[in-house]
């Protein structure tokens, strides 16, 4: 070997050993910042700080934080110190703190601790993801859209969506086979987003092809470009927004671009008016007063279809789940709900759901045992002083409340891992903090689709209860396991429920 060639490698191994030296200091100066903060904090391990996963799965804030949470709930401590990689992050134990960064002190945190890439992706921009000023203007606009007046609008939409599933339940029920529930409800869910979001029949049930069925799993498949963009997002945020990292990928965003552009065209061009969330768009979009661009209508149609479909389908699944391994509490669901429906003719009116109040019980506890997002995150914006303590928070950390972890405190919930929907009747909801409870965040950016989810939700399992007595398939998982490192709910493990016909 060529004394250059010698020379060559050694100056590339000095390269990439100093490259290395730098790395591992920058982490060890990252990893005394809440010490020099005065914050109590879990010792980190370099490089993970204190992730407890090494594949991409440790990029995401995920439930690995519920161990964070309780061990800081067993020193008494109202927030901590953590790190995700070289990344300081806050983790709040107090709900008069949750209050204070979700509502009273909105302004400090007023961005989500999600990445985007308006520059390069333009068409997942959306009300999730919108920051700011660019926020404000965008909540404004698309509130009048979940009104429950506009929901009571679309209710026969989402109702006549159910048909299908029912279908397909009847001929589970007739030949004795086992469902897989989740499998079943995101079918629905898909179909009721196709009707009410692009005013379509996605025919779900019809095929395992059905094309929006398929888009719906794209957006949640894991590849390797998908992980290797996760791990610059989260790692090197503004390095992937020059290089144009997107989350969503791009056969989604060209599909909806192409489906919303092909419904908007047949709508103008046959004078179709739909009472539907896409014509409330479409108003948004033809009002030269909104500044409501078609990029806007795309990344929020999108994101309704995502959120949608998703999140619902999970809690349909996990409440059914939990119902079929407590005959009494579904047997007191279906006793109420008969009983509802004969005071309106046997009819499931708008009216009539929303009577359901002990179904709502049912829900709310099934979402404070599985909350499909998991972690609200939020951007210090400005210095902010934490009430009754002397930490000043720097700009730019991020704020952590754990929905799961709050959501399965003793403290608040005692013996958390039970499924009891008496925690949520009027008198046990009186005497709780308000804010050990947020499936769907609180304050200005809470989920602005809750009303809309709940409709889906209680309208596909009062449909299933009142037609068949459900219970866990001998084969089937008897607990619900969450996975690690997703940022929206997901359980390791596939439910099957045998269905038996109501006499």
């Amino acid at each position: 070997m060529s004394t250059y060639l010698v020379d060559f490698f050694l100056l590339l191994f000095l390269f990439i050993l100093v490259v290395l030296l730098i790395i591992y200091a920058y982490f060890q100066y990252s990893y005394c910042y809440w010490k020099s903060k005065g914050v109590p904090y879990l010792k980190p391990k370099f490089p993970l700080g204190n992730n407890e996963l090494v594949g991409f799965e440790a990029y995401s804030y995920g439930i690995e934080n519920v161990r964070w949470y309780q061990e800081f709930k067993k020193i008494g401590a109202k927030f901590g110190g953590a790190w995700s990689w070289a990344t300081p992050v806050l983790l709040l134990t107090d709900p008069e703190y949750y209050k204070d960064v979700l509502v009273k002190d909105f302004r400090y945190f007023i961005n989500r601790d999600f990445y985007h890439n308006p520059k390069f992706d333009p068409k997942n921009e959306n009300l999730f993801v919108a920051v700011n000023e660019d926020w404000r203007q965008l909540r404004h606009k698309l509130s009048p859209i979940f009104t429950s007046a506009k929901m009571k609008m679309m209710y026969e939409l989402v109702l006549k969506c159910s048909e299908p599933m029912m279908d397909r339940l009847r001929k589970h029920a007739k030949n004795n086979n086992a469902v897989d529930i989740r499998e079943v409800v995101a079918s629905f869910s898909t179909d009721v987003i196709g009707c009410v979001a692009f005013g379509l029949e996605c025919k779900s049930f019809a095929s395992e092809e059905a094309v929006f069925r398929k888009m719906g799993k794209e957006i949640f498949r894991s590849t390797p470009k998908s992980k290797l963009f996760l791990v610059l997002s989260r790692l090197c945020s503004d390095t992937a927004q020059k290089l144009g990292v997107n989350n969503i990928p791009e056969v989604v965003t060209q599909f909806f671009t192409e489906i919303i552009t092909e419904t908007i065209q047949y709508r103008q061009k046959n004078g179709i008016k739909i009472q539907d969330f896409l014509d409330l768009l479409i108003g948004l979009y033809e009002s030269k007063e909104n500044n409501f661009s078609f990029n806007d209508l795309i990344g929020n149609v999108i994101l309704f279809f995502i959120a949608g479909f998703d999140t619902s389908s999970a809690t349909m699944s996990c409440t059914l789940f939990e119902l079929a391994k407590q005959p009494t509490i579904q047997n007191k669901v279906r006793d109420e709900i008969y009983s509802v429906l004969k005071k309106h003719q046997g009819k499931l009116t708008y009216d009539a759901f929303q009577e359901m109040t002990y179904l709502r019980q049912c829900i709310d506890e099934t979402l404070r045992m599985y909350p499909p997002v998991q972690n609200l995150a939020r951007f210090c914006e400005k210095p902010y002083k934490f009430k009754n303590s002397n930490l000043i928070l720097d700009k730019g950390i991020t704020v952590l409340i754990s929905t799961v972890a709050v959501g399965r405190d003793p403290e608040y919930y005692p013996n958390p891992d039970l499924f009891d929907p008496e925690r949520f009747n009027s008198a046990n909801k009186a005497a709780r903090n308000p804010f050990v409870y947020l499936p769907f965040g609180e304050g200005p950016r809470h989920c602005i689709g809750k009303r809309f989810g709940i409709m889906q939700s209680s309208i596909a399992l009062i449909n299933i209860l009142k037609n068949y007595k459900i219970s866990i398939s001998p084969n089937s998982t008897r607990s619900i396991t969450l996975k690690k490192g997703v940022f929206l709910f997901q359980s390791n493990e596939t439910v099957y429920l045998n269905l038996e016909k109501v006499q």
